[in-house]
């Protein structure tokens, strides 16, 4: 698929990266059918972000289609349209069972985590 990549302070660029798979039970895959750009990909294109290393998948907004999930996911079911939030969580954890959702335990470990400027986004259902 095509993604919008990260080379590094100033450089972006279109290029083939491979397609998400469903890798835990609890991932869903969603087509990404619009996107937006934040502050912060601003901010990580600039180089302010330097642990953003180069051949990182920019966007985490997003809505799309869901078109594949894992085997433990009950909350979408594939053609559900959802929103990819800027703050997404897995929903299990301490903190997102206390609605602190940007203090996610499993996406803060998670370190490749992917961005949605992509024509597919795999997420944590």
């Amino acid at each position: 698929m095509k993604a919008l990549v990260f080379q590094g302070p100033g450089r972006t660029a279109w290029q083939e990266v491979p397609d998400p798979g469903i890798k835990d039970p609890g991932d869903a895959i969603v087509r990404v059918d619009a996107v937006s750009i934040c502050g912060t990909d601003l901010h990580i294109v600039k180089g302010d972000l330097p642990e953003v290393v180069p051949g990182r998948v920019l966007g985490h907004e997003a809505v799309g289609t869901v078109v594949e999930i894992g085997g433990d996911v009950r909350s979408v079911r594939p053609g559900d349209r959802v929103l990819v939030s800027c703050i997404s969580s897995c929903g299990r954890c301490r903190f997102c069972r206390e609605g602190r959702y940007g203090q996610c335990l499993v996406l803060l470990r998670e370190s490749s985590w992917r961005g949605v400027q992509a024509s597919w986004r795999g997420l944590a259902a």
